[in-house]
């Protein structure tokens, strides 16, 4: 299991961070031999009331759709996230902004994971656009409604070569319905983008897998042949 600790911010240099640990970790360094750890910057600000009212409209649908009173849910749902991420148990009265966000975007995943039918579009209830977008090509929902989505390619592969035959790694795409796909092409991507906040999520390895997409430095290098 993992040690969890903060730390005070002693100096940072432009590129070196020079942390003071708050508990002992001589034992993790040494007999674990870890060499890599993970920093979460924290500003010390406290959820917003914008995002409390997020949270609570998601744990509102989620009860509905399980049949479990909203306040067990919250419970659940919280000591779920709390396991996952290696953190303590918090109030949604004074938990970090931080966490509140990833918070909400867990809830998010777990939403399109089950399919939990909600009153909103999930992009109205997202905090962390970034991550909601990517949820949505893992998940296969549409960004704008949340429906079944298909992948829409937000870089062009140029003349003349075969999408079977290349890399599709470092693209950008968009999960949209079939509704959504013909209006993104009958609008322009910039428009498209623009009317409803939205951008193009770069294709991982992990998304390439899911669409059953080449990946590989075999195939034809996309990233060259791409249109902006």
């Amino acid at each position: 299991m993992s040690l969890i600790t903060t730390a005070k911010i002693i100096e940072y240099d432009g590129k070196r961070l020079v942390v003071a640990p708050s508990d002992l970790i001589d034992r993790e360094l040494t007999d674990k031999e870890i060499s890599v750890c993970e920093i979460r910057l924290d500003d010390g600000r406290t959820i917003s009331a914008e995002q409390r009212g997020k949270i609570f409209a998601l744990i509102r649908e989620i009860s509905m759709w399980s049949g479990n009173e909203p306040e067990y849910i919250r419970l659940y749902m919280t000591w779920d996230f709390c396991c996952k991420y290696g953190c303590e148990m918090f109030s949604l009265s004074d938990v970090d902004m931080t966490t509140a966000r990833e918070f909400i975007s867990y809830l998010i995943d777990f939403c399109f994971k089950w399919s939990v039918p909600t009153r909103d579009t999930l992009l109205n209830r997202t905090d962390d656009i970034d991550r909601y977008l990517y949820a949505c090509l893992y998940h296969k929902k549409c960004i704008i409604c949340n429906a079944d989505a298909e992948l829409h390619h937000v870089d062009h592969v140029g003349m003349g070569f075969d999408r079977e035959q290349i890399s599709h790694l470092g693209l950008r795409a968009e999960a949209v319905c079939r509704k959504h796909h013909i209006e993104a092409h009958s609008r322009g991507q910039h428009t498209f983008d623009e009317l409803y906040h939205v951008y193009g999520i770069k294709l991982d390895k992990k998304l390439c897998d899911r669409y059953r997409l080449k990946s590989n430095s075999l195939a034809v290098n996309a990233k060259k042949i791409a249109g902006s």
